[in-house]
């Protein structure tokens, strides 16, 4: 579709040219001086060609680069890395990823990506792209060939889901369940006309098929999981400053009753040793009225 809307930019700019260049000539031939002034218009119009090719130029480099992306080699499953990367770099806390993981250190395999769960498992997640697949579908003039193009389809997933399995499904250091992100909805819509693959890969292989829509509703419920983690270390961490506080007033309250305690035997003491005053002044003053009476 691409290179035919070129054929035909190119086909109106000739056009438009050979225009050009008739009316110059007819208009120019006859008057004086004229020979000077086509080979001026002409000049013109080379120019305006020159510039015409380099604008030609800067729109077809960048429709060889999408035509790059979409013809199924290495190129497209970047392409399908830099989608999963954006997603879980918009979703995700920054420690509870990484990209190009290595989670087994037995082997030199990495996982484009690897989520840290908020119980402290690795969820692995791989990207693939099947653009090949997808336009062999939408140029097939037939349903035998699209079945066809389905069968393939199926029969190329069940393989990347195993081979994604064996590589990065750890037991105690994994989840039991991998992802296979397919960056692109309508490539999703293509998997879903294929019945019961869905279960298949998630029976048999361990592992989900999502989309970017699915993709990013599960990481938002990982991402919950960190959330209400956090919560549940920061009600712990006040627990704790409350448990501390509420055994320092129960500490200070058994001090408060025990400075009581003392204070009423002192209080006791006190009223005791008055009584012994008084009772020593009665006899004082005795002593001297027995003193007054000799005398």
């Amino acid at each position: 579709m691409i290179n035919y809307l070129i054929f035909i930019s190119l086909i109106i700019i000739l056009i438009v040219l050979i225009y050009l260049i008739y009316s110059i000539k007819n208009k120019e031939t006859y008057e004086k001086g004229g020979t000077q002034t086509l080979q001026n218009k002409l000049d013109e119009v080379s120019n305006d060609i020159n510039k015409i090719e380099i604008d030609l130029a800067s729109v077809t480099t960048p429709i060889n680069e999408l035509n790059r992306f979409l013809g199924g080699n290495v190129t497209t499953g970047r392409l399908g890395e830099w989608s999963l990367e954006s997603i879980v770099q918009d979703i995700m806390p920054t420690d509870s990823y990484k990209f190009q993981a290595q989670i087994n250190p037995e082997t030199t395999d990495r996982v484009d990506c690897a989520i840290t769960s908020a119980e402290g498992f690795i969820i692995p997640i791989d990207s693939k792209f099947y653009s090949g697949q997808y336009q062999s579908y939408q140029s097939a003039s037939n349903d035998s060939d699209r079945k066809k193009i389905l069968r393939d389809l199926r029969t190329a997933i069940l393989r990347d889901a195993e081979n994604i399995s064996d590589k990065y499904i750890l037991q105690n250091t994994t989840s039991n369940y991998a992802v296979l992100y397919i960056a692109s909805e309508k490539l999703v819509d293509l998997v879903d006309k294929i019945e019961d693959l869905r279960q298949e890969c998630l029976a048999e292989k361990k592992m989900l098929i999502l989309g970017p829509n699915t993709l990013a509703a599960f990481l938002d419920t990982i991402r919950v999981g960190h959330h209400y983690l956090k919560l549940n270390e920061t009600a712990a961490k006040v627990a704790k400053v409350v448990s501390g506080i509420q055994k320092e007033f129960s500490n200070l309250d058994l001090s408060t009753e025990s400075v009581i305690k003392r204070l009423d035997a002192t209080l006791k003491d006190v009223q005791s040793l008055q009584t012994r005053v008084n009772v020593l002044g009665n006899k004082l003053e005795k002593g001297a009225e027995s003193l007054e009476e000799d005398k």
